[in-house]
């Protein structure tokens, strides 16, 4: 639903302002396969975006064929991908520096195998009291800072060329 709306310059909060219908319920219905929607779903999605219902179902197929990603190019999109705690998504453009400097900050799987070996699993506590630290000093926007520390815990940050970044969910990969 996100990728589809993306392409309408919507969001699901979007949708809910214009249509009534409540953020939970989209944010359910987001879960879920298309051909789950209810009717009062699509309708919304159609009234939001000035097609027929058909149509929306059509696109919605589409994009889950095509195995479509959500883009990410403003802190915005990157708050609905982590929160949905989307599988993959893309991140393009010039945002893609925000997760380069992320992606800097980042052990490897060896490293962080091997430290956390090395301290009995106490390098988790000792990393999370370090962001909290550097967050309160950087005097930096911490909404951000925690959205990156969010995004250190659970993604995979993978550089596919200089404009394009992946992020790929950790327990994908176990």
């Amino acid at each position: 639903m996100d990728v589809f709306l993306q392409k309408f310059g919507l969001t699901r909060y979007d949708v809910s302002k214009r249509t009534g219908i409540s953020q939970q319920t989209l944010s359910s219905a987001n879960k879920k396969d298309p051909e789950s929607y209810s009717v009062k779903i699509l309708s919304a999605l159609s009234n939001a975006t000035g097609i027929s219902p058909g149509e929306v179902l059509d696109q919605l197929f589409k994009i889950q064929k095509e195995e479509e990603r959500f883009v990410v190019r403003n802190w915005e999109e990157l708050k609905i991908a982590v929160d949905a705690m989307k599988e993959r998504f893309l991140v393009e453009g010039e945002f893609t520096e925000v997760m380069k400097d992320v992606k800097s900050g980042q052990l490897s799987d060896t490293a962080r195998l091997g430290t956390e070996l090395g301290t009995g699993g106490g390098v988790g506590i000792i990393e999370a009291l370090y962001y909290f630290v550097h967050r309160q000093l950087s005097g930096g926007n911490k909404e951000e800072e925690k959205l990156k520390d969010r995004l250190t815990s659970l993604y995979h940050i993978i550089l596919l060329d200089e404009h394009t970044v992946e992020l790929k969910l950790k327990s994908l990969s176990y």
